[in-house]
């Protein structure tokens, strides 16, 4: 019994490190996700009247990168209220012992 309840601890453990590890790195993919988006931004307004095709391209790509900066952010969002359910668990867990 104790042997499960230590297999159980160290489980929920291995779970939240995890968790918060994987959250860390989606902030790090939002952060460079962001950073094209502010270099889309620079071909857009230095090919604005020189060149339509870096011009399109920073608009496509701006738009693009924007939406995908939501999304990893909505991730993050989900994943940090995943991560404090998993931990309310485990406080219940340590109190039920």
């Amino acid at each position: 019994m104790a042997k499960s309840i230590q297999n159980l601890d160290k489980g929920y453990q291995n779970e939240i490190s995890y968790q918060q590890k994987m959250i860390k790195n989606l902030q790090h993919w939002q952060s460079f996700f962001s950073m094209i988006v502010g270099l889309s931004i620079l071909l857009t307004y230095f090919f604005v009247h020189q060149n339509i095709w870096l011009f399109g391209a920073g608009l496509v790509l701006g738009t693009i990168n924007i939406l995908i900066v939501f999304i990893i952010g909505y991730a993050i969002y989900r994943g940090q209220q995943n991560v404090s359910v998993i931990v309310e668990r485990y406080d219940e867990l340590i109190k039920a012992k």
